[in-house]
C-alpha cells in the first residue's frame, strides 16, 4: 500500500472512536487485497503476499475484537474466518480471482458499519455522554448499565 494512504488512515485512526475505527479497518483490508490483487496479477508475488499478509492482520484484529456474548458476533467471526481462508488459499494457489471472494464479503458488510458509524456520529456529543435526549418541553433521561455498549465487538 502506498506511504500516503497508509498515513491517511493513521490520521483517521487518531480522530476516530470504536465504531468508525471497524470501518477503516474495513476499508484498510479492501485496500490491502486489491493491491495484492493487483500485484499476484503483475507476478510481483512477495509484493502481493505482504498486502494480503496486511489484510489478514486486519482480519484477525477484527476476529480478536469481537465480543462473542453477542449472538451476531459468531455469525461475524464465521465470515471473517471464511475470507481469512480464501486469502491463504488465494495467495497458495496464485489465484487473484479466489481473492475476491474475500472483497466480496468486505464490500458486502461495510455500507451496514458505514451507516452504524454515520448514525451514532449525528447523535450531539452531549446526547452521547449524558444518555438525554429532548423533545419540546421535555427532557428524557436513559441510563446505559453498559450491558450492550458494545453492540457486539469489545473495547
Amino acid at each position: 500500500m502506498e506511504k500516503e494512504r497508509l498515513q491517511e488512515y493513521a490520521a483517521r485512526v487518531t480522530q476516530a472512536n470504536r465504531s468508525e475505527l471497524v470501518v477503516i479497518i474495513y476499508e484498510a483490508t479492501l485496500a490491502s487485497i486489491e493491491e495484492g490483487k493487483k500485484y499476484l496479477k503483475q507476478g510481483e508475488i512477495e509484493a502481493s503476499r505482504h498486502e494480503i499478509e496486511r489484510a489478514r492482520s486486519m482480519i484477525t484484529e477484527l476476529m480478536a475484537s469481537l465480543d462473542l456474548q453477542y449472538e451476531i458476533s459468531h455469525y461475524l467471526r464465521q465470515l471473517y474466518v471464511f475470507a481469512y481462508r480464501e486469502l491463504c488459499q488465494g495467495i497458495a494457489n496464485r489465484d487473484p480471482e479466489q481473492l475476491n471472494h474475500a472483497t466480496d464479503i468486505f464490500e458486502a458488510l461495510l455500507p451496514s458499519f458505514w451507516n452504524s458509524t454515520n448514525a451514532l456520529s449525528s447523535r450531539s456529543a452531549m446526547e452521547i455522554s449524558l444518555g438525554c435526549t429532548s423533545t419540546t418541553g421535555t427532557l428524557n433521561e436513559t441510563i446505559d448499565s453498559g450491558a450492550d455498549a458494545n453492540r457486539g465487538f469489545e473495547a
